[in-house]
């Protein structure tokens, strides 16, 4: 795993280009590859979810070049696909792995699809609900409701159906860009209320570009008449507002104006409100603020609202988003990450079930914190404008704004802001026993999803014996040997934090090892702190003759800290009264 470290610098203002929207880039490539013949898109996103798209079309048989412009001219073959090899993986892209699940009904064999762990956990049992209410064929293999599935194709039939709107509106996306290719008219009957409208105008749009068209009634049904098909054609797709928003937040924090090419303000794409928000939030006697936003109802423009929260942050008195329920199924909980992580900076702000209140004042704001961004694109690139008004804030998984924005970071240090991201190494514990190495290492592993191995743990599993009997029934001396192996093996292995035994440095060959394959981190703890810590603990025999557990500890660090100190990277005082995961994430950005 990467981390970014973002500085506070001078910004320079410099006209930005934002790429091709995900979105549109998306539906463009399905509904081409349903045409017959060649259609090109123009200005297209090639991003992780995009490519997931493109890799999963190419499978079952659609041909798709990229040219010297970053161009993608697509071969379509009106709806005729061939058997893909291998099942298809989406990773957690919920647009590729909903829209190809509608795709794959309408082809004649048999497919499997799914996504990485979090995708198989999103919901999609009411768009497969639909689905079969059409007449298709198709089950989640885990029987959860969650994938992956396994897809029987056939010629759709068609109908009326009833679908929930609550969850996702890439349901009813999905089944509208296959419906042309239904034996009978499909008519989708929405049950409730329709999240994120403006996405239905998006796929609805690009289908009537394409040459289908689809009756719209209030958002209460939909109808789409059978037989239709889609036309081959060039395509322009729109530059992503959501990815705008970014940017045009940042020059709205820091009073700057940061021009942004070839946006178009009659877009239907929903974060275009953006634009509505920001003037809402301009103060106009006062420039270098920004207003609160009181009680507002961000339902129609949910890629927005993460962005919006951290402005809300920095703006004196109470925001309150709402009607945002749909945020706790995307690439995380995005209610919970964001009222977690704001926190963390000093923001006072509490969620709701579908919502979150936010009680500005920049005032509170504060640094020198460790960021969690939950593998979410969006909450990489929302704490990363963060950043750039809080000192020291260093933001775990930069790397995952590939997703959908993989030139983010540049775009950033084009304007003057200074990024340093770097892999994380290797972090091996060491200390005196009860310095927390276990406790916080486990800790450490979690955020960073490395892999963490406590060698004594290790041994006792090797060994089938607790460490007492080790000694008892052999000796230190055979102890030490298999401690050396221990960590001659797992140092290795990347993404590896290890808690090391207290007398691991002892050894010259131990530390020449950790060295190599990462760093060293001594938890340094006051000895009278580490005697109330393992006061009650029993399952170490002493290594010393002295009576008393404080005689032992004074004289193993006498012993010891020289060790300790030579061969350490990085020190930190585990004597705090910060939690155990303040502790963890303190290690973290020390490294």
């Amino acid at each position: 795993m990467q981390k970014a470290r973002i500085n506070l610098s001078k910004i320079a203002p410099k006209e930005i280009l934002i790429p091709g929207s995900k979105s549109f880039t998306n539906r463009a490539l399905i509904i081409a590859s349903l045409a017959k013949g060649k259609s090109v898109l123009v200005n297209p996103l090639l991003s992780d979810d995009t490519i997931y798209m493109i890799n999963a079309l190419k499978k079952i048989g659609i041909d798709i070049k990229e040219d010297e412009n970053k161009n993608l001219t697509i071969t379509g073959k009106g709806g005729k696909f061939i058997e893909p090899e291998k099942q298809l993986f989406m990773g957690n892209s919920g647009t590729a792995i909903r829209f190809c699940t509608a795709l794959l009904t309408i082809a004649p064999f048999k497919s499997t699809i799914t996504g990485d762990k979090r995708m198989q956990k999103r919901p999609i049992k009411d768009l497969v609900k639909a689905l079969r209410n059409l007449g298709a064929k198709v089950e989640t293999i885990k029987k959860n409701g969650f994938p992956p599935l396994r897809i029987k194709g056939n010629i759709l039939q068609g109908g009326s159906i009833k679908i929930s709107g609550k969850a996702s509106s890439q349901y009813v996306s999905a089944i509208l860009m296959i419906a042309p290719y239904a034996q009978k008219d499909i008519v989708i009957n929405i049950e409730d209320d329709l999240t994120s409208k403006p996405y239905i105008d998006m796929t609805i749009e690009i289908m009537n570009n394409f040459g289908v068209k689809v009756e719209n009634n209030s958002y209460k049904n939909f109808k789409v008449t059978s037989g239709q098909r889609y036309k081959n054609r060039e395509y322009k797709i729109e530059t992503d507002i959501s990815s705008a928003s970014y940017f045009y937040a940042l020059s709205a924090l820091h009073n700057i104006d940061i021009p942004i090419k070839n946006i178009n303000l009659n877009s239907v794409q929903p974060d275009i409100k953006f634009l509505d928000i920001l003037k809402k939030m301009k103060d106009k006697n006062n420039p270098k603020k920004i207003k609160a936003l009181g009680k507002i109802n961000l339902n129609n423009m949910p890629d927005s609202v993460m962005i919006i929260a951290v402005m809300c942050a920095f703006a004196n008195g109470k925001s309150v988003l709402t009607n945002i329920a749909n945020l706790r199924i995307k690439e995380s909980d995005r209610i919970n990450a964001l009222v977690t992580q704001l926190k963390k900076t000093g923001v006072d702000c509490k969620e709701s079930a579908d919502g979150i209140e936010i009680n500005g004042d920049p005032e509170k704001l504060h640094g020198d914190i460790l960021i969690e961004t939950y593998s979410d694109h969006r909450m990489v690139m929302c704490m990363s404008i963060l950043a750039t008004k809080i000192p020291n804030l260093q933001i775990l998984e930069p790397e995952c704004t590939s997703k959908s924005y993989p030139n983010f970071f540049k775009d950033l240090e084009s304007l003057g802001i200074e990024i340093k991201k770097e892999k994380i190494p290797n972090i091996y514990l060491t200390g005196m026993r009860g310095a927390g190495k276990s406790s916080i290492g486990k800790i450490i592993a979690k955020k960073i999803h490395y892999k963490f191995i406590d060698t004594d743990k290790e041994i006792e599993k090797q060994e089938k014996l607790p460490i007492t009997e080790i000694i008892r029934r052999k000796n230190w001396f055979y102890f030490r040997k298999k401690e050396k192996y221990v960590i001659r093996h797992f140092a290795k292995q990347p993404e590896t934090v290890i808690s090391t035994g207290g007398g691991v440095i002892l050894d010259n060959e131990n530390v020449k090892t950790l060295k190599k394959h990462g760093e060293i981190v001594f938890l340094e703890c006051d000895l009278i702190k580490l005697e109330a810590r393992i006061s009650k603990s029993t399952n170490r025999p002493p290594l010393t003759n002295k009576k008393s557990l404080k005689e032992e500890l004074t004289k193993l660090w006498e012993q010891r800290k020289d060790k300790y100190l030579s061969s350490t990277d990085k020190i930190f005082d585990t004597g705090t009264n910060q939690s155990l995961e303040e502790k963890a994430e303190s290690v973290i950005m020390l490294i």
